[in-house]
């Protein structure tokens, strides 16, 4: 049984991953950092959905070969393509240490990560911890385990805000302190209770539909306040992100959940959203080659060159490897869905 709203949510957040990455690679105005800012609920929500999946669909526990099946076609490309991403690093910044320089770049990227697919390796904590605490979850009131993660969260967001782990990553643009589930853990708690109670989550959020609006509209001028003043930097790792990508999501669902039939273009982003994360960072960093003489007389028209470049060309090499047989080891399995994704 899919949930329409899972297409939207998933195709919004891949967009606006690809957006940020466009703008962060152009000589954009200083107010571009307000809308970076809106956009960050994106790397949260992919947390968020993942779980939300995993408590809908499985409520008596995951099904034998559960995470076999996720090894081979998430963490696989995720390992091929820091390998591709560590060899393409090293040729093209000139660096003199050589087959040295690689190897320390492939073992950042696995088993740090220490590249753009970060993400997988926090998604696979989570994979585990669904496995380990299911059970627990189910007989565990949210009452107590929502703030108690909340407050978890929150602490250790603030905290690497302050605290560093002295160690060199190749890539400065990582952090080591990205990857452990402690950053993300209220996403998973509040993710599995409203994947696990659907129906109930969507009446609450249509009978307090306006508190959500409001909620909405807070948390968002507060993130703006917050970036404005440089109280803490651009970026998703930071504790007013919680109250602001939960309220998102929520306004996500509440309005998407009116819809009854997913556009086209939604299910496509959506379906070839894991590969669109994998490989867009490539055609960005082409794409900006290509049009950067355009920056000169229109940033904005560069912005879009740029970014439906990263976008397209990110599912059309995706569509093309997958035709064969061992395409999806390099950009994951392209799953079709149903085309009525409706409850």
């Amino acid at each position: 049984m899919q949930i329409k709203e899972i297409f939207f949510i998933r195709c919004i957040s891949c967009l606006s991953v690809v957006l940020i990455h466009a703008i962060a690679i152009q000589s954009m105005p200083n107010e571009s950092s307000a809308l970076v800012s809106l956009l960050m609920f994106s790397t949260p929500s992919f947390i968020f959905i993942s779980e939300f999946l995993l408590a809908h669909s499985y409520p008596n526990g995951t099904p034998k070969g559960f995470l076999k099946k996720r090894i081979k076609f998430i963490f696989i490309p995720f390992v091929s393509m820091g390998v591709i991403d560590a060899f393409l690093m090293t040729i093209t910044q000139n660096n003199a240490g050589g087959m040295l320089e690689f190897l320390k770049r492939m073992s950042a990227n696995i088993f740090l990560g220490n590249y753009i697919g970060y993400f997988v390796l926090i998604i696979f904590q989570f994979y585990i911890l669904h496995m380990l605490f299911h059970t627990f979850l189910s007989k565990a009131s949210p009452k107590w385990v929502l703030p108690l993660s909340f407050f978890f969260t929150a602490s250790y967001l603030y905290g690497i805000r302050f605290f560093h782990l002295p160690v060199s990553l190749p890539n400065p643009t990582f952090t080591l302190e990205w990857i452990p589930f402690f950053g993300w853990l209220f996403y998973f708690c509040l993710a599995y209770y409203c994947g696990k109670n659907y129906k109930t989550f969507i009446a609450y959020l249509h009978k307090f539909r306006y508190w959500i609006y409001v909620f909405a509209a807070f948390s968002a001028f507060m993130l703006l306040s917050y970036t404005y003043l440089g109280y803490f930097e651009v970026s998703s790792k930071r504790p007013d992100i919680l109250l602001y990508t939960t309220s998102i999501v929520f306004l996500f669902f509440h309005l998407f959940s009116k819809i009854k039939n997913v556009p086209g273009f939604v299910m496509k982003i959506s379906t070839y959203s894991f590969s669109i994360y994998l490989l867009h960072g490539y055609f960005l960093g082409i794409a900006h080659l290509t049009v950067v003489n355009l920056q000169e007389t229109s940033w904005i028209f560069a912005l879009i060159v740029t970014f439906v470049i990263g976008v397209a060309a990110s599912i059309f090499a995706s569509w093309i490897i997958n035709q064969f047989k061992y395409g999806y080891m390099f950009v994951g399995k392209i799953n079709k869905p149903k085309r009525k994704a409706a409850i």
